[in-house]
């Protein structure tokens, strides 16, 4: 049973990948985060990068177990079926690690520019507008989420956000952040 905690966070996740306002998540988003993507990573319509990245991006909605969240099996995911999805998966560590933390390292690589195996901030600004969010939100979070307050994010770091952000039910948590203020 998911908090109430837990479902403001997951509110918010929600609005921010509703990318086009209309209350549901849907395939036209993710193509529209698959655009802001490589929009902010400067890829090349036409380019194997922007191909890859576009592909990739949209097959995760594609993806079977995100199909299974669409409870209605109407095409898009309500508010109401997003939550409830995160009340099956995150009680479910196979499923959570599967669909959250592997991806969260995916696009940490992508977003990693330079390889040096860290965010600086001006990088998970960049990010986080790819997923609706806004540049001073942004750079707010990274403060909360920089742990060792040494102006990078480092793939743990990030890891350990993400759980924080879907599991951790104590408001002072520093995951909180993960996608801004909520």
């Amino acid at each position: 049973m998911l908090t109430d905690l837990q479902k403001r966070k997951l509110t918010a996740q929600f609005r921010l990948n509703d990318l086009s306002e209309n209350g549901y998540m849907e395939r036209t988003d993710f193509e529209r985060y698959a655009a802001r993507i490589c929009q902010s990573l400067g890829l090349a319509p036409g380019s194997a990068e922007y191909d890859m990245v576009q592909a990739q991006t949209v097959q995760s909605w594609d993806n079977e177990q995100l199909k299974a969240f669409d409870a209605d099996g109407d095409g898009r995911i309500s508010l109401e079926e997003h939550i409830a999805s995160y009340d099956v998966s995150l009680n479910n560590p196979e499923m959570f690690q599967q669909l959250t933390v592997q991806y969260t390292q995916n696009v940490f690589g992508l977003w990693d520019q330079d390889h040096d195996g860290k965010l600086s901030v001006d990088e998970y600004a960049k990010l986080l507008w790819c997923y609706g969010g806004q540049d001073q939100d942004a750079r707010n979070a990274f403060r909360h989420l920089d742990r060792d307050a040494d102006g990078y994010l480092d793939v743990d770091e990030i890891v350990k956000a993400v759980e924080e952000f879907y599991l951790s039910d104590d408001p002072d948590a520093p995951g909180n952040w993960l996608l801004g203020s909520y």
